[in-house]
């Protein structure tokens, strides 16, 4: 049993040579106004928690993140 958390939005799209780095430490595409960490620790806790977040995108179709948790850590936090 898992909690699941999904966000997507109808934006531009992720190119899949950008996709392949999201959660990467570091990585940004928006030069010295980002970190690259955002999505890093997301994924980061996720997986402390026994979790997951996955990613789904095409280039004009936006972004699907969700995020999924094992259900006793929700009802533990909740």
């Amino acid at each position: 049993r898992r909690a699941r958390l999904t966000v997507e939005d109808c934006g531009p799209g992720i190119a899949p040579d950008v996709l392949q780095h999201v959660f990467d430490p570091f990585f940004t595409t928006k030069g010295s106004a980002g970190t690259g960490l955002g999505l890093a620790m997301v994924w980061g806790i996720a997986q402390q928690l026994g979790g997951d977040v996955s990613v789904q995108s095409e280039p004009g179709q936006g972004a699907r993140f969700t995020i999924a948790l094992p259900a006793e850590v929700v009802r533990e936090v909740g």
